[in-house]
C-alpha cells in the first residue's frame, strides 16, 4: 500500500505541486480557478477544507473527505488544469505554456492534453492534535518564509486570516480549535 493513501475518515495533509515547480499561480486570473473549485468541492462533493495556502508553485490543504479525497483531488486537478491552461492562452502565456507542455508526461501530451500538476497529492494522515497544529502553522506561514509577506493573516490566499476570525477572506473553511 503507498505511503500516500487517504482511505479513512480523517484530515490530509495535501500537498499539490505544480509541473516542474513552475510559478505558475503568480496572479489572480490563475489562483482565482484554484479557489472557485476549493469552494465547489467543499460545497458539493463533501470536501472538508481546514486550512490551505496557495503559493506560487503549489497548493497546501488540510482536507478530508473520506474514501472520497483522492476522487475529489483528481476533479480538483482536472478542473484546475484545464481552466488555467484556458486562461494562459487566453492570456497569450506562450513560455509559461512551453514549459507546462515541456513537464508534461508523454503519454499525456500524445492525447494532446497538457499538464499543470505533478502526479499524486501526497496526502499525509493527521491523527493528533499536535500533528494538525504543526501543520496548519506550516502552511500559513509557508509565505512568510518565502519572503511574500510579513506576517501570515496578509496572505489573501491563504486560511490563515479565518484562524484568526476575520470576516473577509478569500474562502471560507471548516475552522477547526487549535
Amino acid at each position: 500500500m503507498s505511503r500516500y493513501r487517504a482511505d479513512e475518515n480523517l484530515p490530509y495533509f495535501c500537498t499539490i505541486t505544480v509541473l516542474d515547480w513552475l510559478p505558475v499561480l503568480i496572479e489572480a486570473r490563475t489562483i482565482e480557478p484554484i479557489i472557485d473549485s476549493l469552494m465547489f468541492c467543499r460545497k458539493r462533493k463533501g470536501l472538508e477544507i481546514f486550512g490551505f495556502v496557495v503559493m506560487p508553485n503549489h497548493v497546501h490543504l488540510i482536507a478530508a473527505a473520506g474514501a472520497n479525497l483522492h476522487p475529489v483531488m483528481r476533479d480538483f486537478k482536472r478542473f484546475t488544469s484545464r481552466t488555467i491552461h484556458d486562461r494562459l492562452k487566453e492570456d497569450g502565456r506562450s513560455t509559461i505554456l512551453d514549459w507546462l507542455e515541456r513537464g508534461t508526461e508523454k503519454a499525456r501530451r500524445d492525447r494532446d492534453e497538457l499538464g499543470l500538476w505533478q502526479s499524486g497529492f501526497h496526502p499525509q494522515a493527521i491523527t493528533t492534535h499536535h500533528f494538525f497544529a504543526q501543520k496548519l502553522n506550516y502552511l500559513h506561514d509557508n509565505p512568510v518564509r518565502k519572503g511574500l509577506v510579513l506576517r501570515a493573516d496578509d496572505w489573501w490566499y491563504s486560511s490563515a486570516a479565518n484562524y484568526l476570525g476575520r470576516d473577509l477572506t478569500c474562502m471560507d473553511v471548516d475552522v477547526l480549535e487549535i
